[in-house]
């Protein structure tokens, strides 16, 4: 596969792991995907964290959308941390949603040790250093097929402490993950 065009990002790899089917067509074929209603209310969500006028009474540390370019193992990654808190290196990741998050949920989101992986190769500082949060921002629908959060907001904060082996295993996840992925559009292209 060719990352030169698109780096590989944790989005690449959660549409993989969720739909063979559906990541292929969105960052093989390039074919638009049609944007849910929960997508788009969490993006205005995100959008609005860079504004002086956030939807929501999150933590924000002094940089929002923190872009992370790195190459592990000759493959390109990039990424963007919900916020992130350059001199220590703490960074928060929000979820909006009605799937209940909770600890358990929170420690095994790949997510987050993809960022703590490429924070690593960056600046060589273990994740232990980290104080990692997953902020869950309850939502529901509305009837109306609109989304808001869920009222009074009661933001749930789950910290996530990850080692090195949890990062190396992540490594080991994205090389099994790039070549499943290499043998699918291999698939693909003998079947089209």
């Amino acid at each position: 596969m060719n990352f030169k065009d698109r780096p590989l990002s944790w989005s690449a790899i959660s549409s993989f792991q969720f739909s063979k089917d559906q990541w292929y067509k969105k960052y093989i074929l390039k074919q638009e995907q049609p944007e849910s209603k929960e997508m788009a209310f969490g993006k205005k969500v995100a959008d609005s964290f860079q504004t002086k006028n956030p939807l929501a009474p999150v933590i924000l540390y002094p940089v929002v959308e923190q872009k992370l370019s790195v190459v592990f193992n000759y493959i390109p990654l990039t990424g963007y941390i919900d916020t992130y808190e350059p001199a220590t290196h703490n960074f928060r990741e929000f979820k909006t949603g009605k799937k209940a998050w909770d600890q358990k949920r929170a420690n095994e989101h790949g997510q987050l040790a993809f960022y703590a992986l490429c924070l690593y190769i960056i600046h060589k500082i273990p994740p232990k250093k980290y104080t990692i949060h997953l902020d869950w921002l309850p939502t529901q629908e509305n009837g109306d097929f609109s989304i808001s959060f869920v009222e009074p907001l009661r933001i749930q904060s789950f910290q996530v402490k990850l080692t090195m082996a949890d990062i190396l295993n992540f490594g080991t996840t994205i090389n099994k993950t790039v070549k499943a992925m290499e043998e699918y559009v291999a698939l693909m292209g003998q079947i089209s």
